[in-house]
């Protein structure tokens, strides 16, 4: 098999995606409400992840509004975003593995979209939003029978601790606690190299 190019630019430059034929993984990354990886760019972040050599899709909504308006004249609602990752996954078959990647905002994306498609794991880093707090605790208490969660968080940060012991106990979910970096916890971790570590090891394709 033969990688494809990367795409940049689609809908708005709200979503760029790197395809590697080779590896049956892919991570869905989820923008903070800035829209950057934590103030990094797309190919820094792919470098000091370690998921240059993976699928990786990288999502942000530019109006910071849970992506209830969706992302782009194409993609005009939350239905049409998880479309979107539908269609993804369906035109990728050799994509196995899905997991879900975010910090603050971006923390609650991965937390939503994960549970929705019911992906492998979701690492939310310190995931925010009051709003979404709440809809995630009536929508995630159940679970929903595959997806396991990691959060980790400041417990010096009182929202990021609230949002996060929300779902304590929450089928499948393990919080772990960082004080280290505040509330850019991933951004932190990218840093100090540490996040290759969480992230699980690459995985080829059939």
């Amino acid at each position: 098999m033969t990688d494809k190019p990367a795409t940049t630019g689609k809908h708005g430059g709200n979503i760029s995606c790197l395809i590697r034929e080779k590896c049956s993984q892919v991570f869905f990354v989820y923008a903070g409400g800035l829209g950057m990886i934590d103030g990094m760019g797309p190919t820094t972040f792919l470098q000091k992840s370690g998921l240059s050599n993976r699928n990786v899709a990288f999502l942000r909504d530019p109006k910071v509004k849970y992506f209830d308006e969706g992302i782009s004249d194409e993609i005009v609602d939350l239905e049409g975003v998880i479309d979107w990752h539908q269609q993804f996954l369906a035109e990728n078959p050799h994509i196995t593995d899905v997991y879900c990647v975010g910090n603050s905002f971006g923390g609650w994306a991965a937390l939503f979209f994960g549970y929705i498609l019911a992906v492998k794991k979701v690492f939310a880093f310190a995931p925010a939003g009051h709003w979404g707090r709440d809809m995630l605790a009536d929508l995630m208490k159940d679970g929903n029978g595959v997806t396991d969660y990691e959060i980790m968080y400041s417990t010096e940060i009182a929202d990021d601790k609230r949002f996060a012991e929300t779902y304590d106990g929450y089928p499948n979910m393990k919080l772990f606690v960082n004080n280290k970096y505040d509330h850019l916890l991933m951004r932190g971790l990218l840093l100090d190299n540490a996040l290759p570590g969480i992230l699980p090891p690459f995985k080829a394709a059939e």
